[in-house]
């Protein structure tokens, strides 16, 4: 469905099949959500070495399982935005013996083929009356997407002609 999609509005502006596969080779997807935060009454939770904490940057999301979209050519373009934005970054990779959400990073890399990263910024308490995050962080968010739309393509490119 996601690539009939892109490929409608593609065809729709007067896109030339091949040109479209040609912009989906060259696009990049940052599926942009909140992370689960580390929590002081739940952090065994999480795995020791990938406790997001608040105010600690943005947020790329992992999971074997691959309930995220994001790889290793996604994550290695988005520490390269992120260095260039200041932006400092966390990991969360849920625990094996845990479940986790999903975004809809995992459908449209899959059907559409386009290269996709998951990130969020952290909070506590997600989905409940009492969700909380950092302001720090929303200027994390802001200063990296500026980022990623001033020097992303030029940075993807890079990464997927060397």
């Amino acid at each position: 469905m996601a690539a009939e999609i892109t490929s409608r509005i593609f065809e729709n502006f007067g896109g030339a099949r091949e040109d479209y596969y040609r912009a989906i080779h060259q696009s990049f997807l940052v599926s942009a959500d909140m992370a689960h935060a580390v929590h002081p009454n739940y952090s065994e939770k999480h795995h020791k070495n990938h406790m997001p904490i608040i105010h600690g940057g943005m947020v790329v999301k992992i999971n074997a399982n691959q309930r995220y979209a994001t790889d290793v050519i996604s994550s290695s373009a988005l520490k390269v935005i992120a260095a260039k934005a200041e932006v400092p970054l966390q990991e969360f990779i849920v625990r094996n013996d845990s479940l986790c959400g999903s975004t809809i990073g995992p459908i449209m890399a899959s059907q559409a083929g386009i290269k996709t990263i998951d990130i969020g910024a952290p909070m506590l308490s997600m989905h409940s009356i009492r969700e909380s995050c950092g302001v720090v962080d929303l200027l994390y968010c802001r200063r990296l997407f500026n980022t990623f739309f001033h020097d992303g393509a030029r940075v993807i490119h890079d990464l997927l002609n060397e």
